[in-house]
């Protein structure tokens, strides 16, 4: 009885405790499953990513979700992270959709939708409290890409554990 007393505190300890260190998570959907690389909708922006602590290392993931019909097998962007003081810092990344043999899909498939989620910057600094901003314009061969549903952001605190030296 006192074995299954403690199994069910731990649980609840472990369940109650995840999801603490995450600070942002938005998605946003493309209309028509479609997103532009010239026109109106090839950048996506989330804002309101409110650091309230400066001295923690921090892991920024891109979401997306697609279907199987995407007419890219990657996703190349750029990724500007503009501080609260209106500093920018500009990256460019690129995500792939298709495992390297081109065999199968990356991310986790239900259905007709397939989420992939990919941390883009790994225990870095985010130096200043308030308010910071990141956009995520489109760089890719193609006009559009069809097939493409949603985008999102996750700012997590970083694991140091993730990051030792083995």
């Amino acid at each position: 009885m006192r074995k299954s007393f403690l199994g069910l505190i731990f649980a609840t300890l472990l369940f109650c405790s995840c999801g603490k260190d995450k600070v942002y998570q938005q998605r946003q959907e493309f209309p028509n499953n479609v997103w532009e690389r010239i026109e109106e909708g090839k950048t996506v922006t989330f804002s309101d990513i409110n650091i309230e602590d400066s001295t923690c290392k921090y892991d920024i993931y891109v979401t997306l979700r697609h279907t199987p019909f995407i007419t890219d097998k990657k996703i190349k962007f750029q990724m500007k992270t503009i501080y609260p003081s209106g500093l920018t810092r500009e990256s460019i990344h690129t995500i792939n959709l298709r495992d390297r043999y081109d065999r199968e899909w990356v991310g986790d498939a239900m259905g007709d939708m397939i989420d992939v989620e990919e941390r883009v910057k790994g225990n870095i600094a985010l130096p200043e409290k308030g308010s910071y901003t990141i956009t995520i314009s489109n760089l890719s061969k193609n006009y559009r890409t069809i097939g493409l549903m949603d985008m999102g952001i996750i700012v997590k605190k970083a694991n140091p554990e993730d990051y030792k030296k083995e």
